[in-house]
């Protein structure tokens, strides 16, 4: 029965590094002002085809820099510019959409939103690192960590450990992941974390997952750290079993660490 429970502690301490990291100013956290880019369904540029895999939609884009051009909201354009430029966009475009997008990435106050491996690589280090580590302590066990980029689902995937999915660095998201990204966009502040919900892999295996948004202080939601819990590996009669419980329990020696792990207690 120990095997099944320790998911849920993985999870717990997941979510305390990543509510650690976030910013103490959390009563005065405000994001760019209007609705962002994912709340804005008749022009949101991602897509999903018959299968289910994910592509930029270029009329859609089109519509969206229009859009915004004669209605300016700062969130969505932010969203739009990053999105954008990190899947090389321009190249797509031509004619006056071309020359509307461009002039849209030129307005000042929306210049700076145009650096984005330079911002991506500053804002996702730290998460990069929560996720490997963790990710690495359960190293051969079916206990998937992935970070995702919300901003840009063509490209989600940017750290990834014990890929249960066989999904990739540079992987897209999924049309699932996408109905995520604009429930969290329609909220107001800061969104929960979903817990434990049931989900299947394409092979049919059942999987227990838990979803964690990550916000930033200006430009609200900017990505997920979710958890996926391979949980017909952890049956009875799984021949997976052993080899689970002996890769949970594996530790690497460290001589430069002794310390013993003991509670502190208060002298009255």
């Amino acid at each position: 029965m120990a095997t099944v429970i320790v998911p849920s502690a993985l999870i717990v301490v997941v979510s305390i590094y990543v509510l650690a990291y976030r910013p103490a100013t959390l009563p005065d956290y405000k994001v760019l002002p209007g609705m962002a880019l994912a709340t804005y369904d008749e022009f949101y540029p991602i897509q999903a085809d018959d299968n289910g895999a994910l592509f930029l939609d270029r009329e859609r884009f089109d519509k969206a820099v229009n859009f915004l051009t004669d209605n300016p909201s700062p969130r969505a354009i932010a969203d739009l510019i990053y999105l954008g430029n990190s899947n090389n966009v321009a190249l797509m475009l031509d004619g006056p959409a071309k020359t509307r997008y461009s002039h849209l990435t030129k307005i000042p106050d929306y210049v700076a939103l145009a650096q984005i491996d330079q911002e991506r690589d500053h804002i996702f280090q730290p998460y990069r690192d929560i996720v490997n580590g963790v990710g690495q302590t359960f190293a051969g066990t079916p206990i998937e960590i992935v970070l995702h980029d919300t901003r840009n689902p063509l490209r989600s995937i940017i750290a990834v450990q014990n890929p249960i999915s066989g999904r990739r660095l540079g992987d897209t998201n999924t049309n699932f992941g996408i109905q995520l990204i604009k429930n969290y966009s329609l909220g107001q502040g800061r969104g929960e974390s979903f817990v434990s919900y049931p989900l299947s892999l394409k092979d049919g295996r059942a999987i227990k997952s838990t979803t964690i948004p990550i916000f930033h202080d200006i430009y609200g939601l900017i990505g997920f750290i979710c958890i996926n819990v391979d949980i017909s590996k952890m049956e009875a009669n799984s021949l997976d079993l052993g080899g689970f419980v002996d890769n949970f329990k594996a530790t690497h020696p460290n001589d430069s660490i002794r310390e013993m792990i003991q509670s502190s207690k208060r002298k009255n």
